[in-house]
């Protein structure tokens, strides 16, 4: 019984507004007439409906005539090359590490590193990109 008064209560607060608006029936929208034509202000031409092209004007001079027989080709100069250079012969680098890492070194290191690192719980395994 205790717990039928607030559902009595709030079914009540629920329909009874319902039941005391007023029914309205949507009027339907109805589109305006558009012209097939728009007009044009006064006072001003009327643009053409279609854009032609319009061919281009004839060159007056043809440019391989008037190169030919105005410019001289330029002559080809040979350019010397620079003397040639003597670059001593390079050694590799040595590595730091060569003969120094082996598996039992890199187990270690992976072990250290999960000891040193913050516990599991405060890193997630995916993490979201920061933004």
């Amino acid at each position: 019984m205790e717990s039928l008064l607030p559902l009595l209560i709030m079914l009540l607060l629920y329909f009874i507004p319902e039941l005391l608006k007023r029914r309205k029936n949507p009027e339907e929208y109805e589109y305006p007439d558009i012209p097939p034509k728009v007009p044009t202000p006064v006072g001003t031409k009327p643009q053409p409906t279609e854009i032609k092209a319009k061919p281009a004007a004839q060159p007056a001079l043809t440019y391989t005539d008037f190169t030919a027989q105005t410019w001289d080709t330029p002559q080809k100069t040979t350019v010397p090359m620079p003397a040639p250079v003597h670059i001593p012969h390079t050694t590799e680098p040595v590595s730091p590490w060569k003969g120094k890492l082996s598996p039992q070194v890199a187990q270690n290191g992976l072990i250290f590193a999960e000891i040193l690192q913050p516990p599991r719980a405060y890193r997630p395994i995916w993490r979201q990109p920061k933004q």
